[in-house]
């Protein structure tokens, strides 16, 4: 199996039916670069207005560095970064000791917590045997890019409020509500985008990560958090995604975490054909393995390949579909960080 940057046979031609990208709110037709570049300011605003920004203004990072472990090759540190006034997100941070240039690319890694892509059980009840394929943090920092993991705001909200019980729902119930409380009108999906964007804050104030190569990954729900981060930072130069639901009718966004029941509304005005658009000419690969995601996620890709044709850059958005179910395989992993080589 190779990446696709064509959809194979019958869907070629099929794009999304509904909130054409290359048409204004005035009926007129986009044909250049410099026409999308009004539109996509347009759809870019929509989309904010949408989610919330934050509410926050010059808030310190104030990194707190809470542990270190030499792992021979690499070293990996525990750190925290303030999210919000009083409130410090946990991450991981991998470094490459023996570094061929001052200044690496790197790549950071979203995911509930930070063990599981890391490969190291840092004491998270999400720790188990049998995630190797998921330990993307560590195989990219053994491939020589600075890693950096961040951890899902609600799994830290979740500590604030005490939360126990099973099943997502029950998990964040108490926590979305704290969230909604403190910050009413503020998505989580727009909270993803603030938190994002601080990591590539601290990743551009070291000495050892160059600032034109930082890219971003996720698996599923870490997925959402990459296609977010990617649509709203341009910084993030490369966006790969692994079966997150790239429609918003292919998974769970109107649960209260993400973006709310109202997306099921048949008048609701945006979907994820846009934020595709909004990267381009950035590099996206989708990882696919016809679970949430997979032949039907082309329309999604075809629409946005419109875009990225005014740029010339075609090639830089694709799909590698393992067919194999949700969980990523090696093969699909070596395809993600191929991607990385190639673009970053």
């Amino acid at each position: 199996m190779q990446i696709q940057t064509t959809a194979p046979g019958e869907w070629r031609e099929k794009k999304v039916d509904h909130l054409p990208l290359l048409t204004t709110s005035d009926g007129t037709l986009i044909s250049s670069k410099e026409s999308w570049e009004r539109q996509r300011a347009a759809i870019e605003r929509s989309w904010l207005e949408y989610l919330g920004t934050s509410p926050f203004v010059d808030l310190p990072l104030d990194p707190q560095l809470k542990s270190e472990e030499d792992f021979g090759t690499y070293t990996g540190r525990v750190i925290y970064l303030q999210m919000e006034p009083g409130y410090f997100e946990q991450c991981y941070l991998m470094v490459p000791k023996n570094r061929n240039r001052k200044r690496l690319p790197a790549v950071v890694v979203f995911y509930y917590d930070v063990d599981v892509p890391a490969g190291h059980n840092l004491g998270s009840p999400r720790w188990k045997p049998g995630l190797e394929t998921r330990h993307f943090a560590r195989h990219l920092v053994e491939r020589g890019y600075v890693a950096f993991v961040q951890r899902w705001v609600y799994e830290g909200y979740v500590e604030l409020v005490g939360a126990d019980g099973t099943g997502l729902q029950n998990r964040y119930a108490s926590s979305v509500k704290l969230f909604q409380r403190k910050f009413p009108g503020w998505k989580g999906l727009g909270r993803v985008v603030w938190d994002a964007s601080r990591c590539v804050d601290y990743l551009v104030s070291t000495e050892f990560v160059d600032p034109e190569r930082i890219g971003c990954m996720g698996h599923s729900l870490g997925g959402k958090m990459a296609l977010y981060a990617g649509a709203f930072d341009t910084r993030y130069k490369v966006v790969v995604g692994s079966d997150l639901g790239i429609g918003l009718s292919f998974s769970n966004w109107d649960a209260p975490w993400y973006l709310g029941p109202e997306i099921r509304k048949p008048d609701f005005p945006l979907d994820h054909h846009q934020l595709l658009a909004l990267m381009a000419p950035r590099a996206f690969l989708l990882i696919a393995g016809e679970d949430a995601d997979g032949d039907r996620s082309w329309p999604y890709l075809n629409s946005a390949q419109e875009v990225y044709s005014f740029y010339g850059a075609s090639d830089r958005i694709g799909m590698f579909n393992h067919r194999s179910g949700h969980t990523p395989t090696v093969e699909a992993n070596e395809a993600a960080y191929s991607w990385f080589d190639r673009w970053l």
